[in-house]
């Protein structure tokens, strides 16, 4: 028995209709799927591994869903029966819209490695921004953006001008290996205190069905910005700590591939940071030093400190700024 998405929020609407905050959100759709499937095992803010965080993990008979969950509202001020609610508004949608995608990522790589058998993303917001197309197509978000009737796909980053502030801690580009559309539903519609309506959607992206649907859509390929491109490219495939198994162009790739070369050629395994730096700039790497150096020290390092969404067991460290391929087994 799979879970039905659509059919706990289509409930979940009628009981709660709004909500205080994300984890508000979290909680009460976690309840919602115990309503209807009361045999289902549900774990919030799990940790399958390490750096691989999941909002909420469903097993129905031995089938096991990953959510992650976004709750992006404007300002709303609304009494529900009795209950008040006066939620802010949240600015920096651009960064709101890189983190939908971050999460996308995030369940590929989570049925990568086999923690699950389904996943879902899903985004809930009043605020209209979201699902409607932009009057501009050069916005420094454009690659992020998650409106009505657009294609997700491929490598996506900032535009060229996007600011330090915006990119901070989300400098490196997004690899999607799936294929994956924005369809967004009515949730829910209430009264503010203004007596004017606010309108509730949901985007539910099937992550599961979205590689399905890459590995065998015809030639019809969608740019970042929503128009056709003349060919498409193969089918990616991403592992979160296998080093062998890494999706050509990305910035783990790049390294792991000097890091391999670097490690064939010395006496005990081991090489250095500066090491990984000087070969791949001499090989022309689009990647900046300050990418590479986060990378090696810190995402792909299985000694570092947890402070990535996503991070891959590749090195391990051994001091004096060496480091060499972790031993498995």
């Amino acid at each position: 028995m799979s879970l039905d998405v659509v059919g706990v929020l289509s409930g979940l609407a009628v009981r709660r209709p709004v909500f205080h905050s994300e984890r508000d959100f979290q909680h009460a759709l976690s309840w919602q799927i115990q309503l209807a499937s009361p045999a289902a095992e549900i774990r919030q803010e799990t940790r399958p591994k390490r750096g691989v965080h999941l909002d909420v993990l469903v097993d129905i008979g031995g089938t096991r869903t990953a959510i992650e969950l976004k709750y992006l509202v404007a300002a709303l001020r609304a009494t529900v029966g009795t209950e008040p609610y006066d939620l802010p508004h949240q600015s920096a949608n651009d960064i709101s819209r890189h983190d939908v995608i971050k999460d996308i990522t995030r369940i590929e790589a989570v049925l990568a490695a086999g923690y699950a058998d389904k996943g879902y993303v899903l985004v809930l917001s009043n605020d209209r921004s979201y699902w409607r197309a932009p009057t501009r197509a050069d916005t420094i978000d454009a690659a992020f953006r998650v409106h009505e009737g657009r294609l997700l796909h491929g490598n996506l980053a900032w535009a060229a001008r996007a600011g330090n502030g915006t990119t901070k801690g989300r400098d490196v580009p997004l690899l999607l290996t799936g294929t994956y559309s924005c369809h967004w539903r009515d949730y829910s519609r209430i009264a503010l205190a203004s007596g004017d309506p606010a309108q509730f959607r949901y985007l539910l992206i099937d992550v599961a069905a979205g590689q399905l649907a890459y590995q065998g859509s015809p030639a019809h390929p969608i740019d970042e910005r929503g128009n056709e491109s003349p060919t498409r490219p193969e089918p990616l495939r991403r592992t979160i700590s296998e080093p062998n198994a890494v999706a050509s162009g990305t910035a783990r790739a790049e390294i792991l591939t000097a890091a391999r070369k670097l490690a064939d050629r010395s006496q005990d395994g081991s090489f250095a940071l500066t090491e990984i730096i000087a070969q791949l700039k001499r090989a022309g790497t689009r990647y900046a030093e300050s990418t590479i150096r986060t990378h090696v020290t810190s995402r792909m390092c299985a000694d570092a400190p947890d402070h990535h969404g996503t991070t891959y067991d590749d090195f391990e460290r051994l001091g004096g700024g060496r480091y060499r391929f972790r031993r498995t087994g």
